[in-house]
């Protein structure tokens, strides 16, 4: 839609921008401090992600890959495991369920690589202890689709290499002990 404004004062106006053009006469826009759009994120070289995002880690039965997926939580979130789902509960319906909470961020429940089907279970971040709390106490047992969900705090951490690496050694070292 577009704003309709006297001809003499549309012609003194340049347009600026995407989507409907909104006009404005001159005269009101002066005084106002009006600030420039932020800048374009800096792209790293050779790559279609920004430069200043952080890479997270991962390690599992032997190998390490980057994990882009942990990078679309909030930072310093209260994360959630939602446990027991049943097969046809949906990415919506977690959101839904949750949403009630004011600190309520995301949720996502996991799915099968291979079928595309939910593996039974999902994650939920809060922005607040206290509505983490609140969720923990109202949710457990909640009914969703046909199931109880089980709701209890994330035992996710952020890990980096470094820690897998002196659990590895502290086992090794365990097991030359055994040996002798």
């Amino acid at each position: 839609p577009t704003v309709s404004v006297p001809a003499p004062i549309m012609n003194a106006m340049p347009t600026v921008g995407i989507g409907p053009t909104i006009t404005t006469a001159p005269h009101l826009l002066q005084g106002m401090n009006i600030p420039p759009p932020p800048p374009p994120p800096v792209m790293a070289v050779n790559s279609s992600t920004p430069a200043n995002t952080k890479v997270i880690k991962r390690t599992a039965a032997g190998q390490t890959w980057e994990d882009p997926t942990l990078t679309m939580w909030p930072e310093n979130d209260y994360r959630l495991f939602v446990g027991n789902l049943a097969k046809d509960v949906h990415q919506s319906q977690l959101e839904e369920a949750f949403g009630k909470y004011p600190s309520f961020a995301m949720a996502r429940v996991v799915y099968n690589k291979a079928d595309n089907k939910s593996k039974g279970f999902g994650f939920v971040s809060m922005l607040d202890p206290r509505d983490a709390a609140r969720a923990i106490r109202e949710m457990n047992d909640a009914f969703l689709g046909s199931r109880p969900m089980k709701v209890k705090r994330g035992e996710w951490q952020e890990q980096d290499l470094r820690h897998f690496q002196k659990k590895k050694k502290k086992y090794n070292d365990l097991k030359m002990v055994q040996l002798d």
